[in-house]
């Protein structure tokens, strides 16, 4: 049977996204806020899971909250930067119901395609509204999606079972065009000896759609790119950057941004 998203698979996370490039993640936020000619000290990171990319924002001198829905996810977390001696402040939060001081933060980021775990277009409008609410003026809010190109794609449907691996998986993905939603149905084998399954929900969120919450929220886009690089997206993109400038309602017109149709 399987158990709710990142609950039992928490503990061997970061074993399963060894190979993910970290750094390189926080290296393109950097030049993101450089091309925005944005100097962010306080960044709240939604979504954090292990906290990977808040303790390297940390460690880059930034100060960071790292904020997130699953209670093993965050223990982890802050395992991670007792280990490391790193200060990051670690909040379990919904990020659709955030409840945080106005203005505390000079950036918002959100990364690993978490937005589209947010399947109800309602709530990621709440999500976007309350990072509005947590930025000061002018502050950044970074985040990046799947498209629905990679749902078609099918690129969830995956597995690797070599028995060097600490995690072995298996993970077959099942998109829904009508409602754009996809249905990861993943199952875990670890070296230790356990079995377990988890059922990931996900949902291809237009850029249409997106800007207009971005603006009913009080921002203005200031940026939509290919992932990892300053070009536009294209009907092949697999996953994109949107970089939105709080302005509070009719703020200044959209820069450096084009709207494709996915």
């Amino acid at each position: 049977m399987s158990s709710p998203a990142f609950t039992k698979v928490a503990r061997y996370y970061d074993a399963l996204m060894a190979g993910v490039p970290y750094s390189m993640w926080v290296d393109y936020l950097e030049n993101i806020f450089a091309r925005m000619q944005a100097a962010p000290r306080r960044v709240l990171d939604i979504a954090t899971g292990t906290g990977t990319v808040a303790l390297l924002l940390a460690q880059r001198g930034y100060e960071v909250t790292g904020v997130d829905l699953s209670r093993p996810m965050l223990e982890q977390a802050r395992r991670k930067g007792k280990r490391m001696g790193v200060d990051v402040r670690f909040v379990q939060a919904d990020a659709a119901a955030l409840d945080l001081p106005d203005g505390s933060f000079d950036a918002v980021v959100c990364l690993y395609d978490s937005f589209n775990y947010i399947i109800e277009p309602h709530r990621l409008l709440r999500a976007f509204e309350g990072a509005a609410a947590a930025l000061a003026d002018d502050g950044l809010f970074v985040f990046d999606l799947n498209t629905v190109y990679s749902f078609e794609r099918e690129l969830f449907t995956q597995e690797s079972l070599s028995p060097e691996r600490e995690v072995r998986y298996r993970w077959r993905s099942r998109f829904e065009p009508h409602a754009r939603t996809a249905t990861v149905d993943m199952e875990f084998w670890t070296r230790d000896g356990k079995h377990f399954q988890e059922t990931h929900y996900q949902r291809a969120h237009m850029v249409e759609e997106v800007t207009d919450m971005l603006e009913c929220a009080g921002f203005a886009l200031a940026g939509l790119y290919e992932a990892y690089t300053f070009l536009p997206p294209g009907p092949k993109s697999e996953r994109m950057f949107y970089v939105a400038r709080a302005v509070g309602p009719g703020g200044a017109a959209r820069t450096d941004a084009e709207t494709p149709g996915g």
